[in-house]
């Protein structure tokens, strides 16, 4: 196979990366894209650095097997560990945290809002490399445990929109942020909901950066597809595949989509450990 036709890949701890993949669509539509979410163990926001490590060194085994010509970490939560795993690919690997940061840099607005997962949150990722960047800007980072598992198990509107209200109203009307970085995947996945309770609120979603930053990229390598036909979106899950081929279609994505299921890792074994050794 030809570096121009091997595929982009993306991971994501499950259905979250269908927001990147949506973006990297519209910005090249001929290109073939291959998607591994590990929906077997989402939330990634709640396990250990270690195990965390771990399910993404999987992934990236599947990624390397299939030759990709290049790896967009579209989970924040796997993005914070970067330099970890960065190494052992011999693509170009585009973080989608980095681009995030560099977003909310150039955004006008002074004071910025994060959401993210806990374990995100808990790094301090964001918050240092956006003071890297921008140092005038003031930097609201919050971690919210319950927002990207409701999200990747379909949990109702009227749901979505009290959680919103539970982890934003802080935010918005307390620390008086300008503007919101989505700093987990799912959430662009449930962007029509912020917007509608909080119409002033500026959000920011680090696909669209990540997307160019892909093109970029492979015009440099001289990779981009020369196909004339549309890209396919080829799945593979560690939870239901064609929930996933339904979560693709909700999320905007068209054209031809197939979906496999793969063998989650397990992490039974360690947390029975840690239960003993506590």
């Amino acid at each position: 196979m030809s570096n121009q036709n091997r595929p982009i890949g993306i991971i994501d701890s499950g259905i979250g990366g269908f927001s990147v993949a949506r973006r990297v669509r519209r910005q090249l539509p001929n290109e073939n894209i291959l998607y591994f979410g590990d929906g077997g163990n989402n939330p990634y926001g709640n396990h250990t650095a270690e195990e965390i490590l771990s399910l993404t060194r999987y992934m990236l085994d599947f990624m390397r097997q299939r030759q990709v010509k290049a790896l967009l970490v579209a989970c924040n939560t796997i993005s914070c560990l970067i330099d970890e795993y960065r190494r052992e690919m011999d693509c170009p690997v585009l973080s989608v945290v980095q681009a995030g940061a560099e977003s909310a840099a150039h955004r006008p607005e002074k004071r910025v809002g994060v959401i993210s997962t806990c374990f995100t949150a808990s790094t301090g990722c964001y918050p240092a490399l956006i003071a890297q960047l921008a140092p005038e800007k003031k930097v609201f980072s919050r971690g919210y445990k319950n927002l990207a598992a409701m999200v990747e198990h379909g949990a109702s509107q009227q749901e979505i929109d009290e959680e919103l209200r539970e982890n934003l109203d802080g935010l918005v009307h307390q620390d008086q942020v300008e503007c919101c970085l989505l700093a987990c995947t799912h959430y662009p996945l449930v962007e029509e909901n912020i917007r509608r309770l909080y119409p002033q609120l500026q959000l920011v979603d680090p696909a669209d950066r990540m997307a160019r930053e892909l093109e970029r990229c492979l015009k440099e390598t001289r990779q981009i597809s020369r196909r004339s036909e549309p890209g396919t979106l080829e799945i593979y899950t560690t939870a239901d595949p064609q929930e996933y081929i339904r979560a693709a279609r909700r999320a905007g994505l068209e054209g031809v989509i197939t979906a496999q299921s793969w063998p989650a890792m397990k992490l039974e074994k360690k947390q029975k450990k840690k239960e003993k050794d506590a």
